[in-house]
Formats: structure tokens, sequence, C-alpha cells
């Protein structure tokens, strides 16, 4: 008779979760709209592991194990332009997809400042780029001359119809809330206008450079352009970094 099947827990330690320093803004209430969003999305695999080895407690990890990159280009708007990028390791909260950030960089000072108080997104100042051409869709993250991230995707082609959606696992952030550190969700909705799938290309991931001489994606899963309106809601859920959703690590911010 077979027993049931063990979870997946991470291994790391709550206290060597880097958290942010700016203070969530837990009062924020408003939804800030953006028109006309680019959306970068790319999977690979990874070391099971190495995900096991940097995932707190309270998270499961994705089977197989996932490490993603997403770029966001915003031509205008309430936060004004910007480009803002992360990468993270695919994990879950309970049955819920998620990723935590291993690391996060933005062009715009306004930009930056309202994704750290808003989700705990500790951005470094960064040239962060975004652009599709005529064979693929490329985002970059340079500092000082040395570029860390290179990755596009290539023979791209359009999703149509009921399809034309990409689903996003949302975010998680350290940071540090009332009730001690946390991990903060990034809370956002989509309109979708316009959607590519394609091939991923890996053409820089200087790990070493990003804090982590460890981290290693390994092969190509999926990727995805995407143009939509972008609705940033205010964030609503946090998770223990020991106890996990099921046992009752996750709840909602208290305000």
């Amino acid at each position: 008779m077979s027993g049931a099947a063990a979870l997946l827990y991470g291994n790391r330690a709550a206290d060597d979760i880097a958290l942010a320093a700016t203070p969530l803004d837990t009062a924020a209430g408003d939804t800030v709209v953006i028109e006309d969003v680019e959306i970068l999305y790319v999977l690979y695999e990874m070391s099971m592991a190495s995900a096991l080895e940097r995932l707190p407690a309270s998270l499961h990890p994705s089977v197989p194990a996932l490490f993603g990159f997403t770029f966001m280009r915003a031509p205008g708007g309430p936060l004004g332009a910007f480009t803002i990028a992360w990468h993270g390791i695919a994990c879950r909260t309970g049955i819920k997809p998620r990723h935590l950030v291993q690391g996060a960089f933005c062009n715009s000072t306004q930009a930056g400042d309202f994704f750290a108080s808003r989700y705990g997104f500790a951005c470094r100042s960064a040239e962060v780029g975004l652009r599709e051409t005529f064979d693929r869709v490329r985002g970059h993250v340079e500092v000082d001359g040395t570029t860390l991230i290179d990755v596009a995707i290539t023979e791209s082609l359009p999703l149509v119809g009921a399809g034309a959606l990409i689903k996003y696992s949302p975010p998680l952030n350290g940071t540090t809330l009332a009730g001690g550190p946390a991990l903060v969700q990034f809370e956002a909705g989509y309109d979708f206008k316009r959607v590519l799938r394609g091939r991923p290309r890996l053409a820089a991931f200087a790990a070493a450079e990003l804090g982590d001489a460890g981290l290693a994606p390994t092969h190509p899963i999926a990727g995805s352009h995407a143009v939509v309106d972008l609705h940033l809601m205010p964030a609503r859920f946090q998770v223990d970094l020991v106890t996990p959703a099921e046992a009752g690590g996750a709840r909602k911010i208290a305000r």
C-alpha cells in the first residue's frame, strides 16, 4: 500500500530572507491604472535543490522547479514612463502559484518608490530596457556598464480569441509589517490587448553580480509578451516566513 505523497517545503532560515528597507504603505487604498503597458514574462527550469535552498519553510517549490523573469514597460501615466524588472523562484502558497523575488530593478525613481512602498520591491537603480523588434522581444538590465540580465523571446506567434491572455504568478517580496517580517503579495489586474508567445533565449545572467552565484536558470520553458492596461491594486495578503498557508500562514494585511 502506497503512502501519501510528501509535501516539499523550502529550507531557508526565516532570518536569512532579505527584507525591504522601505516601510510598506498599508493605508494605500486606491487602484492605479496604467494603459498600454508591455510585459515580457519568461520561465526557465532550475535545480530543485537550488530552489529549496532559497525558499523559506512556508513555501512549496513548483514542480518542476522554475525560475522567472518579468519586465514591465509603461510609456507614461500616473507614475510617468518607466521600466521595471524582477526575477524570482516559482513557488506555491498552499496550492496558489507565486514567485519569490530574488532581485528587482527600475529605471525610474518615482516608479521604484511606488513599487517599494506598495508591494515591498527593493529595486536597484539600473538601465532597464524592453523592446520589441521584427524578430524578438528583448528585456535587459545593465548596472554600471555591466549587463546583468539579457533575455528575449523569438519565433513568436500571436494569441487571439478567448485564449489571448497570460496567467501571471504574483510575486512575493520580503518586508516588515506591524506583526514583524512577512512576504507581501503583488496585486494587479490585466486587461489584455495583444499577446504573443515565443521561444525563450537567455543571452546573459550574471548570477554573481546579481548577488547569488548559485542561481542558474537551465532549460527554457515558455515566454510571452503582452500589451495590457495594468491595474495596480493595494496589497491585500501577507504570508508568514515559517508557517505555510495551509496551516494559517497566509492572511489579509491589517489596515
